[in-house]
């Protein structure tokens, strides 16, 4: 059953844990799963400042940020300056970083099931959007979440689309798994002026060996790091589901979603890197980002044919045929975690 808080959230409690959606952004956090004989298992980020005096105040879904939310279209809206030669120029059709619906509230629909929660967004007349659903569903038997979202547009459009999971790293040691067949990107810019330190720009082939601007590399799937940073990559063609191992709470959390739609893994390293308000350099967190686009860019600027993610132009949507997309949440107790 669900409980009302508001209406500004809801939450629904199965045997195997609970979790609870907002309206705001549809984000979706606190999600706790429960296994026999295992403490509860917390792994999403919620901000520090969420509940702080004062939050009400921060624009769109910064207020109250949290866990998983959709982007669509994804991206940033402001060009950064210093992008390398032949990044075209795009307008965006909006001010909305991450799309409307990351910066507004969504009406409740009645859900679908006993173990569902769903909701809706209308877009203003001038996008190409016209609508959003989001429906969570938690696995009756399991640990699990399972969710859909259900994109309309008015007229054919091809938008950078991105789901935005961010997984907490205030929990302990936190190991990632990430399959992937081609190589990772890092953003061809500092991602944090002044703070970033992976070289930018640069093509390498494996996350353990990241290339730093002093000539050493950094391991990016063991956290927490040597040293604090704000970083973003994206790495091309995941090959199968991506697990954060979180060894001192005997947990994994597993996250698998439709590739073939979203091939691609941006990353966002936020390791308490931000000094600036209302970050302060307290905000612990890694989004793990399915995205079919470039980077978070593909609203501003467009790379040059030669770079490995010129393909990645975004879907292709059609009116009258609603595009769908099926992401899963599952935990899973370490001892009983597949080895790979």
């Amino acid at each position: 059953m669900y409980e009302s808080d508001a209406d500004a959230a809801r939450s629904l409690s199965w045997p195997h844990g609970r979790f609870e959606l907002q309206r705001l952004s549809a984000m979706l956090a606190p999600i706790e799963f429960h296994a026999p004989g295992m403490p509860a298992f917390s792994p999403m980020q919620i901000a520090p400042w969420a509940d702080e005096p004062g939050s009400e105040a921060l624009p769109g879904g910064l207020r109250r940020l949290r866990g998983d939310w959709p982007c669509v279209p994804f991206g940033r809206t402001d060009r950064p300056d210093g992008l390398p030669a032949g990044w075209s120029s795009e307008a965006p059709d909006d001010d909305f970083g991450h799309g409307f619906g990351a910066h507004h509230e969504w009406q409740w629909l009645a859900p679908p099931d006993a173990l569902s929660l769903s909701l809706a967004i209308d877009y203003p007349s001038t996008s190409p959007v016209r609508r959003l659903v989001r429906t969570v569903t938690a696995l009756a038997d399991e640990p699990a979440l399972q969710s859909t979202l259900e994109v309309e547009v008015r007229r054919p459009c091809m938008l950078p689309i991105a789901l935005h999971p961010t997984i907490r790293l205030n929990g302990g040691r936190v190991h990632l798994q990430l399959p992937h067949a081609g190589r990772a990107h890092s953003y061809p810019i500092p991602a944090e002026p002044g703070i970033s330190r992976l070289v930018p720009d640069q093509s390498f082939e494996h996350l353990h060996a990241a290339p730093l601007s002093d000539g050493s590399v950094v391991d990016l799937s063991r956290y927490p790091l040597p040293f604090d940073t704000e970083e973003l990559l994206q790495l091309q063609s995941v090959t199968g589901p991506v697990t954060a191992r979180f060894l001192d709470q005997g947990w994994a959390l597993q996250l698998d979603w439709d590739r073939a739609a979203l091939p691609d893994m941006m990353l966002w390293v936020s390791h308490r890197g931000r000094r600036y308000a209302p970050w302060n350099g307290r905000h612990w967190a890694l989004g793990l980002e399915p995205v079919n686009g470039p980077f978070d860019l593909g609203r501003v600027a467009r790379p040059p044919s030669h770079h490995p993610l010129a393909s990645r132009t975004g879907v292709m949507l059609t009116p009258g045929t609603p595009w769908r997309l099926r992401s899963e949440f599952r935990a899973l107790p370490l001892a009983a975690e597949p080895s790979r």
